[in-house]
């Protein structure tokens, strides 16, 4: 009689340590995503960046516009979502640029 009550407090415990870890991974995970979507506008605007140094690398030129980098360079952009500021001042000096979430 002992022994089966100890197993199934045994099996208890284990449930309960089971839904624990399943509510805090639920809880970790709401987390994660949330931080990623927050930093995703400065993911976006560095590689913007990464296009425009490519582009000064194999033309010696910053491109005069993200239109530009989307059709020579393959950069895809979500106008949906996103609202970009595009600014440059020479073609020699690294546009300022700077990515924004749209509300929803």
């Amino acid at each position: 009689m002992f022994k089966s009550d100890s197993i199934k407090w045994v099996q208890f415990f284990l449930l309960i340590i089971i839904a624990i870890i399943a509510v805090a991974s639920v809880y970790f995970m709401d987390i994660f995503w949330v931080k990623s979507n927050e930093e995703q506008p400065e993911r976006i605007k560095e590689a913007i960046e990464r296009a425009c140094v490519q582009c000064y690398a194999l033309e010696g030129s910053y491109p005069p516009d993200l239109d530009y980098l989307s059709k020579n360079y393959g950069l895809v952009l979500n106008n949906d979502k996103y609202f970009y500021h595009y600014k440059i001042s020479a073609s020699n000096v690294m546009p300022y640029v700077e990515v924004y979430e749209k509300d929803s």
